[in-house]
């Protein structure tokens, strides 16, 4: 059985930069739904007044431009900073459906601009993330939505404990106005670990660090 009744375009207006507003009704009748549409399908399928659409066509119009403009905003938001799965789905959600942004984040996934793993592997390498541990750094790549395998790989060749001495050294120099070896040791040890350095290696650096800077 064919669809009893066609819908027709009864409204173009634009929005924005390569952003349209078409209104479509049924036969015609004041119930127009309207919905955002990139202008290259409005021109690609002549989405202006008086134009008649099946209701099977107009679904397949909208649904392939909702998933374009949901894409290309990922993509500007990508392009201005690198952003985890995460963050870029939460700065969808106002202008799109939880299911309209899957599908975008699927085809930046298949296009190679989303990708958790490349992320981790530039925050661990920041300049920022040398002087924390790696207890620490794995809490903050959790809290960014990083699944726990994607934290273990990016973790995973890390040089802890070269980490642990380049921040030691940095810190002993400016304890060496305090007095008190033990208390120097006690406070380099606990900024470490603080720092997300695990006991053994904050022990290690600790006792590095010192012995190379004079009191």
């Amino acid at each position: 059985m064919g669809e009893p009744m066609s819908l027709t375009v009864t409204g173009n207006e634009k929005k924005r930069k390569g952003v349209v507003a078409v209104t479509v009704s049924t036969d015609g009748d004041d119930d127009g739904q309207t919905s955002l549409m990139p202008i290259e399908a409005v021109i690609l399928h002549r989405l202006y007044d008086g134009t008649e659409l099946t209701h099977t066509a107009w679904e397949e119009i909208r649904s392939d431009g909702v998933l374009l403009l949901a894409t290309r905003r990922g993509l500007e938001l990508l392009v201005r900073k690198p952003r985890t799965e995460r963050d870029l789905r939460a700065a969808l959600e106002d202008d799109f459906t939880p299911p309209d942004i899957d599908r975008a984040l699927a085809r930046l996934h298949e296009l190679g601009f989303l990708d958790d793993r490349a992320w981790s592997d530039r925050y661990v390498a920041g300049q920022r993330a040398q002087s924390r541990g790696g207890s620490l750094l794995r809490s903050e790549l959790r809290r960014s939505g990083i699944a726990d395998d994607v934290v273990a790989e990016a973790l995973e060749d890390r040089d802890e404990l070269a980490a642990a001495l380049e921040t030691a050294h940095r810190r002993a120099r400016s304890l060496r106005s305090v007095p008190d070896e033990a208390q120097r040791r006690r406070k380099l040890h606990d900024f470490l670990r603080r720092r997300g350095f695990a006991d053994d290696v904050a022990r290690r650096a600790t006792e590095s660090a010192l012995a190379s800077v004079e009191v």
